[in-house]
């Protein structure tokens, strides 16, 4: 099977488990125009690493009003690391190439950069989304913890602006053995 074919199977559903796996067989490098790009062992062919940044950005517990389980959330947040290599190890190895000193400055120049790049707003979407992994809405936040230890509000743009408060990674791990905060009855 092409990895393209595999990436375009995804559903934001089964996304970060598939990637969990192919991110253990995956390795990148540059092409000769210098575009990053991925293979997967078991995989025919290559994509380039913003295609599957993006898709595991897609993935359920990435979006706005989800109701991912606190383990998927937890299991999404394992990935971010392995993915942010990939562009670290591409970055490094972009830099050793010739390419380097003749194209990518053609890249960064406005008039070229959308013909011949893509450019790094996957990048800098994958920097701002980490967070949102832990931040609940007010009831699903008092479902596990006491609404005393939300650490920050943060509120979604959009047409309907939602309140969200945020958990720390730490406090979900906890969450996970603890289980549902049990409320007292009469």
């Amino acid at each position: 099977m092409k990895l393209s074919e595999k990436l375009d199977s995804l559903t934001k559903e089964n996304t970060v488990d598939e990637l969990s796996i192919m991110l253990s067989f995956a390795q990148v490098s540059i092409s000769w125009w210098g575009q990053r790009l991925v293979t997967v062992d078991g995989y025919e062919g290559s994509v380039a690493v913003d295609e599957l940044a993006s898709k595991y950005l897609k993935a359920e517990p990435f979006q706005s009003g989800t109701k991912a389980s606190l383990v998927d959330r937890l299991a999404c947040e394992s990935l971010w690391d392995r993915v942010k290599q990939l562009y670290t190890k591409s970055d490094k190895d972009l830099a050793g190439t010739r390419v380097y000193g003749y194209l990518v400055p053609i890249r960064e120049f406005p008039l070229f950069s959308d013909l011949l790049y893509t450019k790094d707003i996957i990048r800098e979407e994958l920097g701002g989304k980490r967070a949102s992994l832990f931040n609940f809405t007010p009831a699903e936040f008092k479902k596990y913890w006491s609404p005393l230890l939300k650490y920050g509000i943060s509120f979604t743009a959009g047409q309907l602006e939602t309140e969200r408060w945020a958990a720390t990674k730490e406090m979900v791990e906890r969450a996970v053995v603890v289980g549902p905060l049990k409320v007292a009855t009469k």
